[in-house]
């Protein structure tokens, strides 16, 4: 796929993606607005519908709107009381956790790409890939992209993600050859700026288009707007070389395969959204919170009493309330007609009981849609548990980050193999090289756990003072655990320790004389008094 030269936006084939990207960003941002924009008005193949079709009279497309919280048309007279919940974006957010809750581990023989890989470290590596993975979550695939600022890291290239809805990619059997990066660069009433990047092997090219939110528009020179022009200072013919034989863009989905899109030429080897097919929950468990939240409202304590029980202004003037008042709903009645004191208390019950259980098995069924246990998102608590009694809960979850870990360890790879080559490509500096990358296994023991099965398997005279300190500090290199080991036996001996030298005969064979004779044993064989001395 070439630079576009124009025509509509997104290009054809991608129109159905774009048009998920749409509902899954407006659950991502969990913005009421938006979520009422998107269902709003819409037919059974999410594309937007005229607003004279959104009554019951206007169609019958009430009878599937209907059934959306968000896309039933709203009273303009009444207040919206529709409430959401951002459970779709804690779901990514615990999907990037249970991934790089800690920093990955990279490696590398080479001491010169380790300190790089440090230096990486230093820069926010872990940041960026804690974010990409979200964003994957969310979207189904994310972009690694290498960048050079001189402004923002003078010298070196850093790592930039770019979401799924800002790419179109070329892909040949799963494997990425091509994609273009858009961006909005300024929108003015129905005018839009786009900034194209088309990476291929070898080379990026830039354009600007302007044009409408449907259409690309006609391009015009990168440096027409303020925002790019400085972009066109290092373009030759608006192409920058990146001087590598291959693309310099790294994908990485989130899950596959993809099954709404699997018989889509262009999107079946996109990777699939956790919100994908969960939609209709996320629906639902807005709408059972928000018939809590009603109830609620409805149950507030109201206590009716006879009009003459509240302040008036006067003949002629009405009457009027303290809205902070406890009593101020009136009754057209005089007290003798009303029993007692003339007062009624009306108190609604809470239905919180059933709104609750809905709810968690609304949010199980997410999760298990995820493939999320329950207590990685905090629905088990956080009593002290044992890192055994972690892995048996969440079991589902390590399932999930062992099937999904494969695709960011090979990704985190490439994205700093791909780094480094442009780094040696546009500087000289450091010579490339593929990292070894190593997720973290997510569950940490506490000390006093790994201290009492130390003390067990010493107690069994099972394991050295060497494998115990190696145990106790899992991160420390060898010298550290043999400067440890040294200083735990001095203390145990109560100083510094030393060897006593070797007896004067070892010293002399050591020398390179006659070995020494064996205990009890003559200097030579057959010696009367060595026989004599044997006898007596």
């Amino acid at each position: 796929m070439p630079m576009p030269s124009g025509g509509v936006w997104p290009p054809k084939g991608h129109e159905r993606a774009y048009l998920a990207y749409r509902d899954w960003d407006a659950w991502y941002v969990g913005d009421a607005a938006r979520l009422r924009e998107v269902y709003t008005g819409r037919g059974s193949d999410g594309r937007p519908l005229p607003p004279s079709q959104w009554t019951p009279g206007g169609g019958g497309l009430f009878g599937r709107i209907s059934r959306w919280l968000w896309g039933a048309p709203q009273n303009p007279n009444a207040r919206d009381g529709r409430l959401h919940v951002p459970l779709p974006a804690d779901l990514a957010a615990s999907v990037s956790r249970l991934l790089f809750a800690e920093p990955p581990k990279l490696t590398c023989d080479d001491p010169a790409s380790q300190a790089r890989l440090e230096q990486l470290a230093e820069d926010g590596l872990h940041q960026v890939l804690l974010a990409a993975a979200e964003a994957a979550s969310a979207l189904g695939d994310v972009y690694l992209r290498p960048t050079i600022d001189q402004e923002v890291m003078p010298g070196r290239a850093f790592l930039t993600p770019i979401h799924a809805d800002g790419a179109i990619p070329v892909m040949r059997w799963g494997r990425l050859t091509e994609v273009t990066f858009h961006s909005l660069v300024h929108i003015d009433g129905r005018e839009y700026w786009r900034l194209l990047e088309h990476h291929s092997a070898g080379l990026v090219e830039y354009a600007l288009f302007r044009g409408s939110p449907v259409d690309l528009g006609v391009r015009m020179p990168v440096q027409a707007h303020p925002t790019t022009a400085a972009v066109a200072g290092d373009l030759k013919d608006g192409v920058q070389y990146t001087g590598l034989n291959r693309l310099a863009v790294v994908r990485i989905r989130n899950t596959g395969p993809q099954r709404a899109w699997r018989n889509e030429p262009c999107l079946k080897y996109h990777g699939r959204s956790d919100f994908d097919g969960a939609e209709p929950l996320f629906d639902r468990f807005d709408a059972v919170w928000t018939s809590w939240m009603r109830d609620i409202h409805l149950a507030r304590g109201r206590i009716m009493v006879p009009a003459q029980y509240l302040d008036s202004n006067g003949p002629g003037q009405g009457a009027t309330f303290d809205a902070d008042r406890e009593v101020y709903t009136t009754l057209q009645a005089m007290p003798k007609d009303m029993t007692g004191s003339g007062i009624t208390l009306s108190q609604f019950a809470i239905r919180h009981v059933e709104h609750k259980a809905t709810l968690d098995e609304i949010r199980g069924a997410v999760l298990l849609h995820v493939a999320l246990s329950e207590q990685t998102v905090g629905q088990e608590g956080d009593m002290a548990v044992t890192a055994t009694e972690i892995e048996s809960r969440e079991r589902l979850s390590f399932a999930n980050k062992g099937a999904r870990g494969g695709e960011w360890t090979t990704g985190a790879a490439d994205a700093v193999e791909v780094l480094t080559e442009l780094e040696y490509a546009q500087f000289g500096t450091t010579t490339p090289f593929r990292p070894y990358v190593q997720m973290s296994d997510g569950v940490s023991e506490s000390l006093e756990t790994v201290a009492r099965t130390v003390q067990l398997l010493h107690a069994a005279e099972s394991i050295s003072l060497e494998t115990r300190v190696r145990r106790v500090n899992p991160d420390w290199d060898d010298d550290q655990v043999k400067d440890e080991v040294a200083r735990i036996r001095e203390d145990q001996a109560g100083g510094p320790v030393e060897l006593a030298p070797p007896p004067a005969d070892t010293l002399g064979a050591l020398a390179g004389n006659e070995p020494p004779p064996a205990a009890g044993a003559g200097a030579e064989d057959g010696d009367p008094d060595d026989e004599e001395a044997t006898a007596a």
